[in-house]
This record gives C-alpha cells, sequence and structure tokens, in this order.
C-alpha cells in the first residue's frame, strides 16, 4: 500500500533519504514538508522513518492536536516526554526553563530563547549515543511556542547528527519565519493519477474512472479512498450529479476545521458546495435567506484563512472539500439550504428543478415533473447523460407506480444508448418489481434483450417472447414501439444464435405485424431474421417495391 501511495514522488523520496543519510553520517538537517490534505505527506515521511530506523537512528515523533493549539509547548511536551531521562543532565538554568515550559514544576516560563537552549541540549545530547531523526506531524495544529522552539532547534543542528522533518498543510507565518528549507508536495500528474487510480481499482468503467480522476484531482488519499466509498453505493452513483460518497477517513480530512467555523461561514459553504458552478452572490442570498440576515462576501474570510476556499472567489482548493461539506451537513441543513437556492434561481427552471428535488424528502410529483421536463431539455441538447440523470431522479419522487415505471424504463433505454449497461440492467431490475402495464412489459423486455439476458438456454426463448409481445403491443395501437421492439428480437438471431426454433418464431411474429405488408421495416425484418428462408419473399417484396422506392428516405435505406 505504501509503495502505491508514493507512486509520482521519487523526487521527493530522494531529498528525504538524503537527509537521513546526512543524519546517520553526523551531519544535521531540516526540512518542512509542505502540502494539502491526503497528498501523500505522512505517507512520505513514514517512509523515511522507516528508512531512517533500518540504519539505526532513533526516530521520536510529536503530532500537533488542534484541541492543544492554543497551550504553550504542548507540541514541545511530547517531545520531551520521550527523553526525559536526559532532562536531569542539562545544565542547571536549562533544566529549570525546561522543565518550568512543559508542566514537570509549578514556575513561571523564562524566556523562550533559554528553553530553546535546553530543548537543543536535549536532542544533541540524545544524538550522540545514537542518531536522532524528530518527526513533527500536523504541524499546522502545533502550538506557536513549541514552533518557535523547534525552528530555534533546527537552525542550530548542522553539526550534529540529527535531522528534524516537519509535515504542515500550509506555510503560515509561524513556520515561514523559520528560515528552514520547504519541500512541497503538488498533486500528481494525470498519468501518475491514472496509475495509482488503475492500481486500487482496475476494474473500473471509463467513465467512474474518469469522475473519480477529475474529483481527486491528483489527491493520493482521494484517489484510494473514492473507489471503497464508491463501492458501498454502487459504481452508477459516479454517473450522477452531485457530491460523490466519501469514508470517514476522506470527510474527517477535507473539513477538520469547518468545526470552528462562524455559523455564516459554514452556511455559505454548504450552500457553494450544493450550487455547483453557481455564483457568490447567488449563495450569499441564499445563506441571508437561510439565516434570515444578511450575509456579505466578509463571511469567506473565516474560510479562507482555514485554506478552504481561494481568496479570490467561491472556489473550493479541492473538489473534495465539497463533497465533504455535503456529508458533513444534517439532512435538514442540506434541505433548507436547497430550498433557499430554489428561491433564489428564478428564471432557471434546470436548476431549480435539481434543487427542489434535493430539498424534498419524500415523493413529490411537482418535484418529479420538473426533473422530467429537464430531462426532456436535456435530450433536445443532446445530452443524454444529463437526461439520465434527471429521469432516475425523478422516478424516486415518483409514488404513481404507472408514472415510476414509465420514468424508469426511459432512463433504462437512455442508459443502453450511452453505454451504461450496468445502469441500464439496475433500473431495469427497479421497473420489473412494479406491477407494469403489456405496454410497459414490451419495453422492459425491449431492454432486457438488448442487454442479453439469460444467455445459454434462456436466450432464444426470451427473444422469441419478445417478438411475440412485440406484436400485440403493435395491435395495441403502439405500432412505433412494436416495431422497434421486434427489431431487437431481430438483431439478436443476427448477431446471436437464439435456436431454429426461435429464429421461426420471430419470423412467424414479422409476418403477423398488423402493418402493410409491403412495410419496409417488416421486408428488412424479414431479411434480418431469417435471410436464407425467408430469401425468395424478400427478394419479390423488393422488386415489388422498386418503382415506388424513392417516396421514404428511411424506407430506401431499409431496402
Amino acid at each position: 500500500m505504501q509503495q502505491r501511495a508514493l507512486l509520482g514522488r521519487e523526487e521527493e523520496r530522494r531529498a528525504l533519504a538524503a537527509l537521513v543519510e546526512q543524519a546517520a553520517s553526523g551531519a544535521g538537517g531540516a526540512v518542512v514538508v509542505v502540502g494539502a490534505p491526503g497528498i501523500g505527506k505522512s505517507m512520505l515521511v513514514a517512509e523515511a522513518a522507516e528508512r531512517a530506523a533500518s540504519c539505526g537512528i532513533r526516530v521520536i515523533t510529536a503530532v500537533g492536536v488542534q484541541s492543544e493549539e492554543d497551550l504553550p509547548c504542548a507540541g514541545l511536551h511530547q517531545l520531551v516526554h520521550q527523553l526525559r531521562d536526559g532532562i536531569d543532565d542539562l545544565p542547571g538554568p536549562q533544566r529549570a526553563a525546561l522543565r518550568a515550559a512543559v508542566g514537570l514544576v509549578d514556575e513561571a516560563v523564562p524566556d523562550l530563547y533559554l528553553v530553546g537552549l535546553a530543548a537543543l541540549t536535549l536532542l544533541s545530547d540524545a544524538a550522540v549515543k545514537a542518531p536522532l531523526l524528530v518527526v513533527v506531524e500536523d504541524a499546522h495544529w502545533m502550538d506557536r511556542a513549541s514552533l518557535d522552539v523547534l525552528g530555534f532547534v533546527a537552525r542550530r543542528i548542522e553539526s550534529d547528527p540529527l535531522a528534524l522533518v516537519a509535515v504542515t498543510r500550509g506555510l503560515d507565518d509561524r513556520l515561514a519565519g523559520a528560515g528552514l528549507p520547504v519541500l512541497h508536495l503538488h498533486p500528481l500528474t494525470d498519468e501518475v493519477a491514472g496509475e495509482l487510480l488503475d492500481v486500487v481499482a482496475p476494474d473500473l468503467g471509463q467513465q467512474v474512472r474518469r469522475r473519480l480522476l477529475e474529483e481527486a484531482a491528483g489527491n493520493p488519499l482521494a484517489l484510494t479512498e473514492l473507489p471503497v466509498a464508491l463501492r458501498s453505493v454502487g459504481g452508477a452513483y459516479a454517473l450522477t450529479p452531485g457530491p460523490l460518497p466519501l469514508t470517514e477517513r476522506l470527510e474527517r480530512t477535507f473539513t477538520a476545521r469547518v468545526s470552528r467555523l462562524p455559523a455564516d461561514t459554514r452556511a455559505v459553504l454548504l450552500l457553494a458546495a450544493l450550487n455547483g458552478d453557481g455564483t457568490m452572490d447567488e449563495c450569499l442570498a441564499a445563506a441571508s435567506r437561510m439565516l434570515g440576515t444578511a450575509v456579505d462576501a466578509a463571511a469567506l474570510g473565516p474560510a479562507v484563512a482555514a485554506g478552504l476556499v481561494e481568496a479570490w472567489g467561491m472556489v473550493f482548493r479541492h473538489p473534495l472539500v465539497r463533497s465533504a461539506m455535503h456529508h458533513a451537513a444534517t439532512a435538514a441543513e442540506r434541505q433548507a439550504a436547497h430550498a433557499a437556492l430554489v428561491s433564489e434561481l428564478q428564471g432557471q427552471p434546470d436548476r431549480q428543478a435539481w434543487h427542489r428535488a434535493a430539498a424534498t424528502a419524500g415523493p413529490d410529483e411537482h418535484a418529479a415533473r420538473d426533473l422530467d421536463s429537464t430531462a426532456d431539455r436535456a435530450l433536445r441538447r443532446g445530452g443524454v447523460g444529463a437526461a439520465l440523470a434527471a429521469l432516475r431522479r425523478a422516478a424516486e419522487l415518483t409514488s404513481d407506480p404507472s408514472a415510476r415505471a414509465d420514468r424508469l424504463l426511459r432512463a433504462a433505454e437512455l442508459a443502453l444508448e450511452s453505454g451504461q449497461s450496468d445502469v441500464a440492467a439496475h433500473l431495469l431490475a427497479q421497473a420489473r418489481s412494479l406491477d407494469l402495464s403489456v405496454r410497459d412489459q414490451g419495453r422492459a423486455a425491449w431492454v432486457g434483450i438488448a442487454l442479453v439476458e439469460g444467455a445459454a438456454q434462456g436466450e432464444g426463448a426470451a427473444t422469441a417472447e419478445l417478438a411475440e409481445l412485440a406484436v400485440g403491443i403493435a395491435a395495441g395501437g403502439e405500432p412505433v414501439l412494436g416495431l422497434r421492439m421486434l427489431w431487437g428480437a431481430v438483431l439478436h438471431c443476427f448477431w446471436g444464435e437464439p435456436g431454429p426454433a426461435a429464429r421461426r418464431r420471430v419470423a412467424a411474429a414479422a409476418d403477423r405485424m398488423p402493418v402493410d405488408a409491403d412495410n419496409a421495416d417488416v421486408v428488412a425484418l424479414r431479411a434480418y431474421c431469417a435471410p436464407v428462408e425467408r430469401g425468395r419473399a424478400v427478394l419479390d417484396a423488393l422488386a415489388g417495391q422498386l418503382d415506388r422506392s424513392s417516396e421514404v428516405a428511411e424506407g430506401d435505406q431499409l431496402l
């Protein structure tokens, strides 16, 4: 796991390996490893620590804790505790200063310079006995006094067998002022990100893979955790609009500081997460509506300071902050936010439809009809994927079984059209769980044949049954749907081998279709279904149509 999570980090690994080797040879050094949450900082440093231990270097670690960042010398206490056997050997003033700083005695803490000098002596003495690697994790949450002391130490260890590595999400003024070398970890390149995703989830469909790569944005933790989260809800979830599911680890990583933000800031962030590509003005207006008080752009200040959004606009620093904000909110908070956005998006029916649907807890035919209309508009624009998503959500909001079946089957047909067989199969199963009309039974059968249901012995019977059902559908006043279904059965005969009995039943069904005998579709159906057995009849029909074949372009093409 560690090796694959370090893909694309060869240069950074070499830099830390050199620092470890330097300490092993008797020369010290320090580095600050900077990168976004989940970018791989801890994994990189863990490898360096393993390398150090294998070289006989002692490794001690301190971890910044959010709840302790206002406690002076809390971080330093973690390190001192691991080296406490050496405190008594310190010079008197240094010993007294260090003991007071970390709370071993109830005395006033003297000047921080003396505390820093004591920490330097303690670490240097320990390194004389065995080279030492000091790792400071989550330095962004460490108290200022501890960081000042560690910065003091790091600038004075070049002649000691001692290395110090601090890991932080951002180079704030506390660390930037230390003047230490910095190792920046950037997002993985597209190529390396794809390689890592293929290693952890080799069986993803192309559309799902593209969505995960887009959402992960080169973040190794996201690339390894998103497939895990997706497996819990089904891969098709990634093809729907809205935030992706997250594991608890991802949610904690990307919303670590959200709980400490002011209420108006949290409201604006939630609205931005739910509003997709919406504007800042929309989010601020909706936040004002939600909270019942005016909210302006100043509400974003704490979010910028926390590294959640960019300073220049309503843009999340990482796409998964959006998903994390969504999952961190309660259902009631999300519904209230969506309802506020509906009120602010007058004149934008498609966006309103999605937010109205999200604000709804149970069946709602009004919201379902709006999404149905959104699907129609998307199809007119060629947006099959958007139409599919709208119909799926509309079906979820529909209580009437007949209308729900219709929307599920339309969605299944669109899924087939866009090559999403797994989604089509899932939707078909949902539709078949309902009491279908004869017409919808035919549609379901057509989708099933298109999915090549019941491979092996059941395939021929299913093909013949579809053809016979198509005749019944056409006779019941749906000739276009009947022909479409019959084409599904016939093409299955042409490209597959359902068996001679099924082929005869399909050919007989084509003969019984309640349309003109010389209908171009019927002639073509016979040709595809039984080209040898019906070859003479097909040629005779074609000969009879030569004089009038120019009347209908589609007929010409079939003939």
